[in-house]
C-alpha cells in the first residue's frame, strides 16, 4: 500500500520524466530543422558553384541539343583549365544579365575567324564540323577578330542561331561564361555525354 508521500514522489518523478521527454522532442525537432537547413545550403552551394541542371529553350543547338532537353552544366573546370574550341557552354549575352544562351566555342582570344560560303576557318584552318546539320546564309560571311579576354561562339543550327556572327552580340567576354555543358540528362531516350571536340589548329 502506497503512502501519500510515496504517491507524491511518484507524481514528481512522472512530471520530471514528462519534462525530459518534452525537451527531447524539442531538440529532436531542432536537430531535424538544422539538418534540413544544412542540406538546403549544400544544395544551393552545389547548384551555384559546382553543377546545375538547365533546360534547353531554343533550337540554336540542334541536333546536338534539342528544345526541352535537360543538360548538366558543370561550373568548376574553367577555374583550373582554360576554355577550349569545341566546348559547348552556357553564357550570358554581353550587356544582358537576364537570359542565358547555349553555344559552341569556335574561337579564343587572338583568333581570326573566317566564314565563307558556309565554311568556317580559324586562323586559316578549315574546321571539320560534323555536328552542323544546317547551312548558313551569306550574312554570316566575313572575318571576325576575337578580342583579348573573349571567346567567339556559334550555335550548331546556324540558320537560326543568334551568336557572335551577329553584330549585336559579337565576342563574348570570358567572365560571361557560366559553365560547360557536359551531358544531356533528360529525356532518357536522348541521355548522352557530349564528347570532346578538338580542332587541329
Amino acid at each position: 500500500m502506497l503512502t501519500n508521500k510515496d504517491k507524491k514522489r511518484m507524481q514528481r518523478m512522472v512530471a520530471q520524466r514528462n519534462e525530459r521527454l518534452k525537451g527531447g522532442r524539442f531538440w529532436d525537432i531542432m536537430e531535424y530543422l538544422i539538418t534540413l537547413l544544412l542540406m538546403m545550403v549544400l544544395a544551393f552551394s552545389i547548384r551555384a558553384v559546382i553543377f546545375e541542371p538547365m533546360r534547353v529553350k531554343g533550337s540554336s543547338m540542334k541536333d546536338t541539343l534539342q528544345p526541352g532537353d535537360y543538360m548538366a552544366v558543370e561550373k568548376l573546370s574553367y577555374i583550373v583549365t582554360p576554355m577550349k574550341r569545341g566546348d559547348v557552354v552556357i553564357c550570358y549575352y554581353p550587356n544582358n544579365d537576364e537570359y542565358t544562351c547555349v553555344k559552341r566555342i569556335i574561337g579564343l582570344a587572338g583568333d581570326t575567324i573566317t566564314i565563307e560560303g558556309g565554311v568556317v576557318s580559324v586562323n586559316g584552318v578549315r574546321l571539320q564540323e560534323d555536328y552542323v546539320t544546317t547551312g548558313m546564309t551569306p550574312k554570316h560571311d566575313g572575318t571576325y577578330e576575337v578580342e583579348e579576354g573573349c571567346i567567339f561562339v556559334m550555335g550548331d543550327n546556324r540558320l537560326v542561331s543568334r551568336d557572335s556572327t551577329d553584330g549585336m552580340v559579337g565576342n563574348i567576354p570570358a567572365e560571361r561564361v557560366i559553365g560547360r555543358v557536359r551531358r544531356v540528362l533528360l529525356p532518357f531516350s536522348r541521355a548522352k555525354k557530349l564528347g570532346d571536340i578538338r580542332y587541329d589548329i
